[in-house]
């Protein structure tokens, strides 16, 4: 396998002025971010201004092709590149360019059912993990024989949608009728073979588009075409080997394409350098969609998306494929994720204080990592069945139980990005939710903020029934500022507002107190009163279970307005002298902080 470009390679044959017109501090700055892709050669204006450098030019442009050369298909912003790899595996480096899914029609479909199938392959759209799956390009396919008719088909498309477009025939006048429509779209043109190759080649230089060598399963062929193209000055070329798919098949697919690439990058074999186009179509060659049943149709949109992911596997840079079917598509599309990502960057989100759904002062605040997956996974699963703040901690892209094994997620950058975001300001609770997988940071989170941590599933899709059914306060004795023996006690309920609305002003009072919480599931006391949960005896149980009367000296026990009606029961069942506050937090405060014990 040769060897990789290295900085000082570039930086030999750049100017070395060290102008900064390229926006980099040097030229051995910009010859780094040439290697990595980060910057174009053009940047350099010496290079392409002054006739000295010229030869230097040359040279820095071939050392800085990749052994499978790059080819861009479409214009502007709907353009796609692909090719330009330079490694065959992407923990050597990275890919690039992903595989570009290219969607067929044809020139028989009737016009409402071609617009309609281009408009769906336009606008077809799924999102996954923060990304948005889209199609790429689409292919439109000449089976009538008829240049004017291939003509009109491809118009329609043109005037229907701005994806890149293939236009496929092996009749070169009917490609040139497709060209004549479509030329200012630089659409590439399929295929030039053995018979026809002179042809297709005079049309890829009169119209300056890339083109499509096709010589399936014989690579001696694809590459005497490719030779003379190249000769001939045609820059951009895609090379087909042939997709085959039956009994016995498939392996010699999947071998010519590997053995290509392999030639390419670790054999330095320039006329193989091309990007691969893979037909997973191909399935549904010789079969009447018309007749077909829907159990054969779902068979073979099966057989496609298994097609398409092997090639995606084996190197293809571009597929032309049949089915719009979602999920057979999805595979394929994730896989082509998963595979175009750059291994040595942990896919990450920013950091900080996110809204789902439309969360206030009282709502929950989860916490969870900044790796992407995690991210979009607690996202969606919360997103529009609870509103709540999710507080994203920078764990370097690390999902939540790597990040607390390997000491990126800990209490106190929990307790830091709680900070950063100004929670306190955020919410009036004092309440946090951490992930299940994070569960032993609760009690140093605790010591770390003085916020009252639950523990949530392990799993986000737990999350919605984690917040209806065990999201409140539980049934204990909470201290407000250090309160001693002497301390008034007040009772609430596990209601997460109730219970906060008081205890958070108490504290900002500077009043200490000790609060004594009944466990009403999370109901609030007037709720619980209501469905008969509160009494006498419930609460003579709470304060026995809660241990209070071995935290204070005295017998006297602050209520709200809400349990007026039972103060006299409370105080016959508990012994405790029973002192009816004001309902008002805000009123039940100064009480407080003027009850004489």
């Amino acid at each position: 396998m040769s060897e990789r470009v290295k900085p000082l390679d570039v930086y030999r044959l750049l100017p070395g002025t060290n102008c900064k017109e390229c926006g980099y501090d040097s030229c051995m700055a910009f010859a780094y971010k040439l290697i990595q892709r980060e910057a174009k050669l053009e940047q350099c204006k010496p290079l392409f201004t002054d006739p000295k450098y010229e030869s230097a030019r040359k040279k820095l442009e071939e050392l800085l092709t990749p052994p499978v050369r790059p080819v861009v298909i479409g214009v502007g912003d709907n353009a796609v590149t692909i090719g330009g790899e330079e490694v065959m595996y992407r923990h050597e480096l990275t890919f690039y360019n992903p595989t570009v899914f290219a969607i067929d029609v044809h020139d028989e479909m009737p016009e409402d059912e071609l617009i309609a199938r281009v408009k769906r392959i336009s606008e077809f759209k799924i999102e996954r993990v923060g990304q948005v799956y889209r199609l790429d390009a689409i292919a439109v396919r000449c089976t009538s024989g008829n240049p004017a008719k291939f003509a009109e088909c491809v118009r329609k498309v043109v005037e229907n949608s701005q994806l890149p477009l293939i236009l496929c025939s092996l009749d070169p006048k009917v490609l040139e009728a497709g060209l004549e429509v479509a030329k200012e779209r630089k659409p590439l043109i399929y295929a030039a073979t053995k018979d026809n190759w002179k042809e297709v080649g005079k049309l890829a230089q009169k119209y300056n588009v890339p083109v499509v060598v096709s010589a399936p399963g014989d690579i001696s062929t694809l590459k005497s075409i490719v030779r003379a193209f190249m000769k001939a000055g045609i820059k951009e070329i895609v090379l087909d080997p042939g997709t085959f798919f039956g009994e016995g098949q498939l392996a010699d697919t999947l071998d010519i394409f590997t053995m290509i690439r392999r030639a390419a990058i670790e054999k330095g074999d320039k006329e193989l350098g091309w990007p691969l186009l893979g037909i997973p179509a191909v399935v549904w060659a010789g079969k009447d969609g018309a007749s077909l049943s829907e159990a054969e149709k779902i068979e073979l949109a099966f057989m496609e998306s298994i097609l398409c992911s092997m090639l995606i596997e084996r190197f293809a840079d571009i597929l032309i494929i049949h089915t719009l079917d979602t999920w057979s598509l999805l595979a394929p599309l994730t896989l082509r994720q998963d595979i175009y990502t750059d291994p040595r960057i942990h896919p990450a989100v920013e950091p900080g204080l996110k809204k789902l759904g439309n969360p206030n002062e009282w709502s929950p605040v989860l916490v969870t990592c900044n790796f992407a997956i995690t991210y979009h996974l607690v996202r969606n699963d919360v997103e529009g069945k609870a509103d709540a703040w999710l507080l994203v901690v920078d764990t370097g892209g690390i999902n939540v139980e790597s990040a607390v094994a390997g000491g990126t997620m800990t209490a106190d950058s929990i307790a830091e990005a709680m900070k950063e975001a100004g929670l306190e300001k955020v919410v009036k609770h004092r309440a946090i939710i951490i992930p299940g997988l994070a569960a032993r940071l609760k009690g140093e989170l605790e010591d770390a903020t003085g916020w009252d941590v639950h523990v949530g599933p392990r799993d986000s899709a737990g999350i919605p029934e984690f917040l209806r059914k065990s999201y409140w306060v539980r049934e204990g004795v909470y201290g407000v500022k250090s309160p001693s023996e002497n301390a008034p006690v007040v009772l609430t309920s596990s209601n997460i507002k109730e219970h906060y609305s008081l205890r958070v002003p108490l504290a900002e009072a500077n009043v200490s107190a000790w609060i004594v919480v009944l466990g009403t599931k999370g109901k609030t006391l007037e709720e619980a009163i209501k469905d008969g949960e509160v009494s006498g005896d419930a609460v003579a149980q709470c304060l026995d279970r809660t241990g209070i009367a071995n935290l204070v000296k005295h017998r006297k026990l602050i209520v709200s307005e809400d349990l007026k009606d039972l103060a006299s029961d409370i105080a016959s069942k508990t012994g405790w002298e029973v002192a009816v506050g004001p309902k008002e937090p805000e009123k039940m405060v100064d009480f407080v902080k003027n009850f004489k014990i």
